[in-house]
Parts: structure tokens; sequence; C-alpha cells
């Protein structure tokens, strides 16, 4: 069951209809003009997942004008009929475990068309739903979704929290973003919640809550993973800093690992680049790796141009982020990565079902935000129940950050594109 969860709040004595709908006795309410959600839920003391429960058409739009609602009667509790309680079917049910996952996640708003990242979330999201439809024929679990939309800021978490809206999970997807991670941590650590993060990466908690999982690696863990890379080489290896005025504290960082490592090195300014002086800092007989002074492609733009520029006479490699790969770089860019998996898997039964369930085609290729949904959910489903799952995508295998610290996904690699 895939419900929308948000606020339950006071009500208003209402006099409507009533009947029975699969036990819940619930009120037959002719919409009004000018009424949204939020004050039909606040007039009859309800949840949104509970409105949308008995109209699912709230999930695609708003409630119209003389259009009839089925509003569950607060405090009135399920009936169960006869044939139930006599149902052997009704008596197993009862004695399957049964799962609560809560997905926490900004969701696109308003009448323009989503940008970019929003477009990366509802894939997300897809995939989330497809973990869900892959596992739906295992008899013996109940698993249900309640999926809340965070903002973009820390109001409406707050709002959930005090709202009690995940009370009874038993695990969250989310949030997204840092300061609502924040908000949360102290609950998710007092009620022992495991909580998978997909794209955090706030350091600050890292020491302090045992049920935070940080899908992303640290700095530290990329660090180790390109020194590793760098003394494994079977190529003549020459690193190559472009340097601003000011160091990027990261870019700081690696410089001095790759001088612990005795790893061979120069340096040059940005300025001395941009004048045509690169070859200066390039060694013959070697593959000159190029580090930038900053991971945001568009400030080195200009610099790696010069590069490009020299690519015939010398052996260059750029060092970035695997955003790059969506730009035009006439040179091989290595970057670390938790995007990848050992073996390539097989994806065609995958997305065969993924187009007829949605009908539609990804609307990312690489990396495929399904695919990071997918496997981050029947990772969490897994736990819940004891059972190991690597992943399509990424090989996940988690590992404390420190004693009583975060669990932090130790799969990072680089990857090479020529």
């Amino acid at each position: 069951m895939v419900c929308l969860a948000s606020m339950t709040l006071w009500a208003q004595t209402v006099n409507y209809p009533t009947e029975r709908i699969d036990g819940y006795l619930v009120y037959k309410y002719p919409v009004e003009k000018s009424i949204g959600i939020y004050r039909i839920c606040k007039n009859f003391n309800v949840t949104e997942e509970e409105l949308v429960r008995f109209n699912p058409q709230l999930n695609e739009r708003g409630p119209q004008v003389d259009e009839v609602l089925y509003i569950p009667v607060a405090g009135v509790p399920r009936e169960v009929t006869k044939l139930e309680q006599d149902s052997d079917t009704f008596a197993l049910d009862s004695m399957i475990p049964h799962y609560r996952i809560d997905l926490v996640m900004p969701f696109h708003n308003g009448n323009e068309p989503p940008s970019a990242q929003e477009e990366r979330l509802i894939e997300f999201y897809r995939g989330v739903v497809m973990a869900l439809y892959d596992v739906r024929q295992d008899a013996d679990k109940h698993i249900e979704l309640f999926v809340h939309n965070s903002g973009s800021d820390t109001s409406r978490i707050a709002q959930l929290m005090r709202d009690s809206a995940f009370y009874g999970t038993d695990a969250l997807i989310g949030p997204f973003h840092e300061e609502q991670v924040r908000l949360m941590s102290d609950w998710i650590k007092e009620n022992k919640i495991p909580t998978i993060l997909p794209v955090s990466s706030d350091l600050s908690l890292m020491r302090k809550n045992p049920y935070l999982m940080y899908f992303n690696s640290t700095i530290e863990q990329e660090e180790k993973a390109l020194i590793d890379y760098l003394l494994s080489s079977d190529r003549k290896i020459n690193c190559v800093f472009i340097q601003d005025s000011v160091i990027d504290p990261d870019n700081r960082r690696l410089r001095d690992a790759i001088v612990r490592n005795n790893i061979p090195r120069t340096s040059i300014q940005t300025s001395a680049v941009l004048h045509d002086s690169l070859v200066y800092a390039l060694r013959p007989k070697a593959e000159n790796i190029l580090f930038f002074p900053t991971d945001k492609f568009r400030r080195n733009k200009a610099l790696i141009g010069k590069a490009e520029v020299l690519k015939n006479a010398h052996s260059l490699v750029a060092y970035g982020v695997f955003s790059w790969l969506k730009e035009q770089i006439n040179l091989p860019l290595i970057y670390t990565s938790t995007f990848t998996t050992e073996q390539e898997p097989d994806m065609t039964q995958y997305d065969e079902i993924w187009q007829k369930y949605f009908n539609i085609r990804h609307a990312v290729s690489y990396p495929r935000y399904d695919l990071l949904g997918y496997d981050l959910t029947r990772y969490i489903l897994g736990q819940l129940w004891g059972k190991t799952y690597p992943g399509l995508q990424s090989d996940i295998y988690f590992e404390p950050y420190c004693e009583g610290g975060a669990q932090i996904n130790g799969h990072v690699e680089i990857l090479r594109s020529e």
C-alpha cells in the first residue's frame, strides 16, 4: 500500500451521510468551494494518507467542487466482519510480519515543468516503487510505504515530527537535505530507526548516530581510493596540481596525501595555465593527471580548454567528478564513484517491467536515479528481515565511520572515461 502521510489536526463537528467501506465508517462529503486537502484534513481530523486512501484520485489532483469524497470518521475503529473472523486467510494475515517504510523527499509542486533535479527525484521515487513491486510476491511479508513531501527547508519536517507522522515506522529513506537530517537525527537515534540518506554528506552527524546510513562516500574514502589507484597503476604517473592563490581544502588534502605517498607531482598557477604555460608542468613519457582548483566545471572550463590543445603532444587525463561526464571534455576523465558494480548486470528484465509499469522511458541514463531508489529500498528491506542485498547499480556495503557512529557505504571506485 502506498500512502501519502501528513498531519493530524483538530476536527469540527460534522453532519454528513455515512456508510461502511471495507469495514471503515466514512463520511460522504460534497466538496465545497475554495477548500483544499489541508482544510479538509483539518476539519475532519484525518491525515492526508487516510484521505487519499479512500480517494486515490487525490494523488493526481486536488478536490473538485461538488465532488463526493469518502472521509473516515476519526476515532472509529474498523469493523471486522464475521466472515473475516472465521476466515483462515484473515487469521493468517494477522500473523504475517508487517513492515512500514517511510520515504521522506521533496516533491515537485506548482504548474511549472519539473527541473532536472526534480526529474531525478521523480526517477528515484519510481525506483522505490519498482523495489516494492519486485518483492510484492513474497507471501510471508506485508510492506506499507508512506511517502512524505519534505519540502526544501526544515518547516515541513518540523510539522511532520510535531504531528507524529513517522510513528510506527520501521525504517526511513531520506531526508534529502542536510539541515533536515540534523533536525531529525536525535529522534532517529532515540527511536533506533534505520535511516538511509541517499545524497547527504553531513559529516557533523557521522560520529553521533549509529542509525544513519550514508550512501555517499566521505572525502577520506575517496582520497584512499584515488591513492590506491595511483599506487597500483602500471603507467608512469605525474600529478599536476593547477592552483589558485587560495587552495581549496579538499584539493590541499589530496595534494598532501600524494606527497606523503611519494607520488610524482608538479604544480602550476591558474594564471600561468591561462597564459599557455601548462606545458612546463608536464612530464614527458608520463600520464599527466590534471587536478583542478574546484569540482565546479564552469570555473574550470577555460583551464580544460588550454589542456585540450596539448592532448595530441602529451598524455593528459582530467581528474574530476562524475557530473562532468555530461560536459564536452576532449580528455580522458577519471573520478570517484559509488555508482558501479563489479560486473555489469543484465537489466533487460528490470527495464521491461519498468516500461510496462510506468509506460515511459528513463529520463536519466547515468547515473540512474531509479536504480539508486531501487537499490536503497531493496537494501533496507533486506536489513529488516536479515537478508543481504548487493545492489544492481551499486555494490552496497555499509561500515561504521567510528565506534558509535554512522554507517558509511564503503564501496568507492575510481572509474575512467575515455
